[in-house]
C-alpha cells in the first residue's frame, strides 16, 4: 500500500469525517467557530522527527502470524503496516536493501531522482521516501530506545520484516532466530563494535546443517554515541555448509577444532555407518513438564498446594538450581543428583525462608521469643525438608534421567564407533575427503562436539576473516564476494536531515500530515484520558485534523 491508498482509506469521504470529528469534538468544549478551524496562510514547515510514519514498537506482533483454515497467514496489524512502508525498501536480498539504503542516505536526492530511484510519478516518490524514512526512523527506536535483550528481539523481527520472512520462536530445536521469504534460516546477532560473538550449540547447528545443509549467519554490530541514540551499524553475513564447516572450526580456535574430532571406528569404515540416528536431548519444555508432574504426583494430598505451586516455579529449570544443594553443577549431566536435606540445617532454614514459611533463618529462643515460637520454627523445617526429600529429589533424579538417556545413547554409539577419537587436524582431512552428503551427515552426527553438545563461538576478528578460515571452500552467498555487507546510519539527527534533504524533491506537507497526525492522536488520548478537563488539547486535536484534511487535499490535486 502506498502513500496515496494509506491517505485515501482515512480521507476518501473527507468532507463527512471533518463533520462528524468536529461535531464530537465541539460538543465536548463548546461550540468552536468555523473561521477558528480556517488557516488563511500556513506556516512555514518545520521538519522533525514525527514527520515520518510512526510504526508501534512491538516486537511479538511483528513476528506473530496467524494460521488460518486452509494455511493462509495473516499477519497482525503492525507487521502488515511495517510491510506496507518496507515493501518500498528495493532489493532481492539483504545485500542489495543495504546497498540502497546505504545509497539513499549518502547521495543527493537530486541525482537518485535523475537515476530513477524514485521512480516516476508524485505518487511513487512520496511512497519510495515514506519507506526509507520509516526503516531509518524505526531502527532508530529499536537501536536507541531499547535494552540489549529486547533490541535484538525486535531487530530480529524488523529484519524478518524487511526480508519478507518472520522469526522462529524460541525452542524449536533450531539455531535459526529467523527465516526470510525465501526460506533461508538466519541466525542474527547484534554486538557492540569489537565484542561480536558468532556462536552457540554445536548440535542444533548440526541438526540445522542436516536439514537445510546450510545455516546463515547476519551479524550486525552498532557503533553509538555516548547517549545510544546514534550511531552506525554493520553489516556481515556468511554462510555454514557442509562443506565448510570443518575447516571453519579447525582454524577457529580455542575450542572449536575439538569439536570436529572423529571416532577411528567410523573414519576406518564410513560406509557401515549409513543407518546410525541418535535420539535427540529433550526439549527444557519436556523436561520442566517431567519435574512438574513428579512434584504434583509426589506431594498431591501430602502436602499443602501452594507450597508444591512454589517449589514447582522456584526450580525454574534449568537455570535456577543453584540454590538446591550439593550437585548439580551442570545441569541434564547423568551423574547429577541432589543430596538429602537435613531439618537442622541452615539450608532447610533458607528453603523455608524462600517458600515463605518463615520470616527469618536465625532460629528463635525460647526465652526471647517464647516455646510456641521454637515449637513453630522446627514444625516449618520439618516441613520442607520432608517436601525437598520426598518431592524434589525424586522429580529432579527423573529430569536427571531423562536428560541423560540420551547422553547414554550417544556413548552407547560412540563405543560401537571405535570409542577412541582421532586428532582434529586428522578428522578434519577425513571429513573433507567423505564423498557425499550423506556421509557427512553422519559424520557430525558423531563428532565429538555432537556427542557431548557443545558449544562453539567464533569472535570478531575470526567473522571478519571468515573466508580465509574456510577456503578453499565458499562461505558466502551467490553475489556476494566478502563478509561485509555494508553499514547504516542510525538517529533522530541523521532522520531529519534526510527528511531535509528529500523535502527537495517532494512536498514538505508530506511530512506535516504524519506530525499533523501524531499531535491529533497525543492529545485526543490524552484530553479522554484527563476525563475532559483541558479544553486546550481538544482545541489543538481539532486543528491538526483540520491541517490534515486540508494537506491531504492539496495533495491529492497534485496527483
Amino acid at each position: 500500500m502506498n502513500i496515496d491508498t494509506l491517505v485515501e482509506s482515512f480521507y476518501s469521504k473527507k468532507d463527512e469525517t471533518e463533520s462528524i470529528i468536529n461535531e464530537v469534538l465541539s460538543i465536548l468544549v463548546g461550540k468552536v467557530q468555523a473561521e477558528a478551524l480556517i488557516r488563511e496562510q500556513r506556516e512555514p514547515i518545520t521538519l522533525s522527527f514525527d514527520g515520518v510514519p510512526d510504526i508501534p514498537i512491538s516486537e511479538i506482533p511483528w513476528s506473530s502470524v496467524k494460521t488460518v483454515e486452509g494455511g493462509a497467514e495473516i499477519p497482525s496489524p503492525q507487521r502488515k503496516q511495517l510491510e506496507q512502508f518496507l515493501d518500498d525498501i528495493a532489493g532481492d536480498d539483504l545485500k542489495d536493501k543495504v546497498e540502497g539504503l546505504a545509497k539513499f542516505y549518502e547521495t543527493d536526492p537530486v541525482q537518485l531522482l535523475e537515476q530513477g530511484f524514485f521512480g516516476d510519478s508524485n505518487k511513487e516518490r512520496i511512497s519510495k521516501a515514506l519507506g526509507y524514512l520509516t526503516f531509518y526512523k524505526t531502527l532508530t527506536k529499536i537501536i536507541a530506545h531499547f535494552n540489549a535483550s529486547s533490541a535484538g528481539f525486535s531487530f530480529e523481527a524488523f529484519l524478518g520484516v524487511l526480508l519478507g520472512g518472520k522469526q522462529v520462536p524460541t525452542g524449536e530445536g533450531t539455531i535459526a532466530d529467523l527465516v526470510t521469504g525465501d526460506g533461508t534460516p538466519v541466525s542474527l546477532k547484534l554486538y557492540t563494535e569489537g565484542s561480536l560473538k558468532v556462536g552457540g550449540s554445536f548440535t542444533d547447528l548440526v541438526n540445522d546443517l542436516r536439514k537445510f545443509e546450510k545455516m546463515q549467519y547476519v551479524a550486525v554490530t552498532k557503533t553509538l554515541n555516548d547517549e545510544n541514540t546514534a550511531g552506525r551499524l554493520d553489516f556481515y553475513r556468511f554462510d555454514f555448509t557442509l562443506d565448510n564447516v570443518a575447516n571453519i572450526m579447525l582454524n577457529g580456535g580455542l575450542e572449536n577444532p575439538e569439536l570436529m574430532k572423529l571416532p577411528t571406528g567410523f573414519v576406518e569404515n564410513p560406509s557401515g555407518f549409513e543407518d546410525i540416528e541418535i535420539p535427540p536431548p529433550p526439549k527444557v519444555e519436556e523436561l520442566v513438564k517431567i519435574y512438574e508432574d513428579r512434584v504434583v504426583e509426589r506431594g498431591q494430598g501430602k502436602y499443602p498446594e501452594d507450597i508444591l505451586e512454589s517449589v514447582i516455579q522456584l526450580v525454574n529449570l534449568p537455570e535456577g538450581t543453584a540454590y538446591l544443594t550439593g550437585s548439580p553443577a551442570k545441569f541434564g549431566h547423568p551423574k547429577s543428583r541432589l543430596k538429602k536435606m537435613s531439618p537442622t540445617g541452615k539450608v532447610a532454614a533458607r528453603f523455608a525462608v524462600t517458600l515463605g514459611l518463615l520470616e527469618d533463618e536465625v532460629p528463635p529462643k525460647v526465652r526471647a521469643d517464647g516455646r510456641e515460637a521454637v515449637e513453630n520454627y522446627k514444625k516449618q523445617l520439618n516441613l520442607v525438608s520432608d517436601i525437598y526429600n520426598d518431592v524434589l529429589v525424586p522429580a529432579y533424579a527423573e529430569v536427571v534421567a531423562a536428560a541423560g538417556r540420551s547422553i547414554k545413547a550417544r556413548q552407547e554409539l560412540i563405543a560401537r564407533a571405535g570409542g577412541d577419537y582421532l586428532d582434529y587436524e586428522r578428522s578434519v582431512e577425513v571429513y573433507n575427503q567423505l564423498p557425499s552428503p550423506t556421509l557427512k551427515k553422519k559424520a557430525l552426527l558423531l563428532s565429538h562436539g555432537y556427542v557431548n553438545t557443545d558449544q562453539f563461538e567464533l569472535t570478531q576478528p575470526r567473522v571478519l576473516n571468515i573466508d580465509r578460515l574456510a577456503d578453499p571452500y565458499e562461505v558466502f552467498p551467490p553475489g556476494q564476494d566478502e563478509v561485509k555487507l555494508g553499514s547504516i546510519e542510525v538517529g533522530q539527527e541523521q532522520v531529519v536531515n534526510l527528511m531535509q534533504k528529500i523535502s527537495e524533491i517532494i512536498d514538505a506537507s508530506v511530512f506535516a500530515i504524519f506530525e499533523d497526525l501524531k499531535v491529533l492522536t497525543t492529545n485526543i488520548q490524552s484530553y479522554f484520558g484527563n476525563g475532559l478537563q483541558n479544553d486546550k488539547e481538544a482545541q489543538t486535536a481539532i486543528e491538526a485534523s483540520k491541517s490534515i484534511g486540508e494537506r491531504t487535499k492539496e495533495l491529492q490535486s497534485e496527483k
